[in-house]
């Protein structure tokens, strides 16, 4: 091979590298702290039927979760199944941010009486984020949280309405631009 096929070559190999890796961008996880605050905003709750306390529920909870400094208010949809208020929880959740941007995510966690008798605790949560709006379109992560509930769910919730707090970290990427 001649002294210029040669160059020809290294200079094809090196503009072709020069391409595909100014072409790969690459993308970096962000991490945000997060609490969520909400109330049941409605419930049905039917009794399982095979032994005393075993309940199935449909509940929709609202409320507002806050993000390094911004507000987003918050809808989730759950089911649980519980046996003497232990069991596990599993459902969507949307929050929508002051720009219109949107996230869904998947959620799944435990529920337990706490050890003292008095409220719930809510642990080994975690969600996947399955879609977004606006400036999460493309999102792709995953949150863990814990939590429990600062008052009951009374009957038709007339007086208390079975507010919660959450708090976790959410890692996620969103694609380049």
């Amino acid at each position: 091979m001649d002294i210029r096929k040669s160059i020809l070559l290294l200079f094809t190999i090196l503009l072709i590298s020069a391409w595909v890796l100014g072409s790969v961008t690459q993308t970096f996880a962000e991490t945000k702290q997060y609490r969520l605050v909400m109330q049941v905003s409605r419930v049905e709750v039917l009794p399982a039927g095979d032994r005393a306390e075993h309940n199935l529920s449909l509940v929709e909870t609202r409320g507002l979760m806050f993000v390094d400094g911004e507000v987003a208010v918050y809808t989730g949809w759950s089911q649980s199944d519980v046996i003497k208020g232990t069991g596990v929880v599993r459902g969507y959740g949307k929050e929508v941010y002051q720009d219109g941007s949107t996230t869904i995510r998947t959620t799944q966690f435990k529920q337990r009486i706490a050890p003292d008798g008095k409220g719930v605790l809510f642990e080994d949560g975690e969600s996947e984020f399955i879609m977004g709006t606006g400036r999460f379109a493309g999102i792709k992560g995953s949150l863990t949280f814990k939590g429990r509930g600062i008052t009951p769910i009374s009957v038709g919730l007339k007086e208390t309405r079975g507010d919660m707090i959450f708090e976790g970290t959410m890692t996620y990427t969103l694609p380049s631009k």
